[in-house]
């Protein structure tokens, strides 16, 4: 069976995937869903660090990542520093990461003030992410966009290009009629998306 790790976005932590990683376990699947100290009060480096430190520590090999929101920078770090441990990368409602950029230094660059998002100047979220391009290329990635996600009046136009550019990247592209906190209103729907993983 397959190795999932898991990763909530900024404001949450680990528990908000149990219901999900509980069906998976009954089928056998082994899945960790830690919980990241607060962005508020610590680095994006150190988030990464905690997440590599899990993988090693339980010598966990071709490991789908999922990453939820600010997860996917957290994602994107892990599979830079251990890629040979990773086999999928799944971004869950979030902005791709672009390497020298931070998570708000992304909504900048498309004209975007994160406080008209009701976001706060969390530390790691202000932190840059560099990570070598190639490392991200060379992985089979997934995308799941929220259709009902409470960001998307402000940003729908950049959730397109996301999904277009990804679509010509040869991405694997999933729809869920789901708000942002989707693993909340449509556990099953993640569940059945990410145990198909495995067979392709």
């Amino acid at each position: 069976m397959s190795s999932y790790v898991l990763i909530h976005g900024g404001d949450r932590d680990g528990s908000i995937w149990e219901p999900i990683a509980q069906s998976m376990r009954n089928q056998g699947h082994q899945v960790f869903c830690p919980s990241m100290r607060s962005v508020t009060t610590t680095s994006l480096q150190d988030n990464i660090q905690q997440v590599v430190t899990l993988i090693q520590s339980q010598q966990l090999q071709q490991v789908i990542l999922i990453g939820h929101s600010y997860g996917a920078m957290v994602i994107t770090g892990v599979n830079d520093q251990i890629p040979e441990r990773i086999s999928h990368l799944v971004f869950v409602d979030s902005i791709v990461p672009q390497n020298g950029e931070s998570l708000y230094g992304l909504l900048k660059t498309l004209n975007i003030n994160y406080q008209t998002l009701g976001l706060t100047a969390d530390r790691a979220c202000l932190e840059p992410l560099f990570f070598n391009q190639q490392h991200l290329c060379q992985k089979p990635k997934t995308y799941i966009h929220c259709l009902q996600s409470e960001f998307m009046v402000a940003l729908n136009p950049i959730y397109q290009q996301i999904i277009e550019k990804r679509t010509q990247e040869n991405w694997i592209i999933f729809c869920l009629d789901a708000p942002h906190g989707c693993m909340f209103t449509h556990p099953q729907e993640l569940a059945v998306i990410f145990k198909g993983l495995v067979l392709r």
